[in-house]
């Protein structure tokens, strides 16, 4: 993991001096809809930061953030009161939290439709780390446990932009994140063993990009 990491560290460095002069920033700004494999769908939420390398191509760093929520909850009771309402007694049985964040390095890709077209397409590819953090409280047996996990994944996006002015974009992308995450590794009997999360899937974001913002 530590090896990961550095070469990671190398490849961002190199590529912040080889394009830091000269080369215009850009920020995006997303939110969509993940549907990870091991985990029901839910939203996320994505800053993107890079810099330009010339007037097709681009690089940045991508974090985002996906939730999930699920909860059992049992009516217990329901009687009407003098007044025509009925309000209901529920009880919580279970509740499960699940966040994702994964941090990737993209190349880009955006090309006009046409001469002077405000439409433009788009595609992306990136890879890097991703982690889970995965909130269990189960009320009805008292079992409360907290489960994380990490692993190398990789991403590959397509989707299509509208220029709104001179620096701001809108777009829309469909993407695929590929990741199966671990913990808990561990040798028994001289063989390795270890708990999976496959949050391999496909998803779609829209958002904003601004370029001359950013670092």
């Amino acid at each position: 993991m530590n090896r990961i990491k550095a070469q990671w560290i190398i490849l961002l460095s190199f590529l912040w001096i080889a394009t830091a002069s000269g080369q215009a920033p850009y920020t995006e700004v997303k939110v969509g809809k993940f549907n990870p494999k091991s985990v029901k769908p839910g939203y996320l939420v994505g800053v993107h930061l890079g810099r330009m390398i010339d007037e097709s191509l681009s690089w940045g760093l991508e974090i985002n953030y996906f939730q999930r929520n699920y909860r059992r909850d049992v009516e217990i009771a329901a009687e009407m009161t003098q007044g025509g309402t009925l309000p209901e007694t529920k009880m919580r049985l279970l509740e499960f939290t699940t966040h994702i964040v994964p941090v990737l390095l993209k190349l880009n890709y955006e090309r006009p439709i046409a001469y002077k077209a405000p439409f433009f397409l788009r595609a992306s590819a990136g890879a890097g780390w991703e982690m889970v953090w995965n909130s269990e409280n189960n009320y009805q047996e008292q079992v409360k446990d907290n489960r994380f996990y990490s692993g190398f994944g990789w991403q590959v996006s397509a989707g299509l932009g509208f220029a709104i002015s001179s620096s701001g974009n809108l777009f829309v992308d469909a993407f695929y994140n590929n990741s199966r995450v671990r913990r808990n590794q561990n040798v028994v009997e001289n063989l390795p063993v270890w708990e999976e999360l496959d949050i391999s899937g496909i998803g779609v974001k829209i958002g904003v990009s601004i370029v001359g913002f950013g670092w």
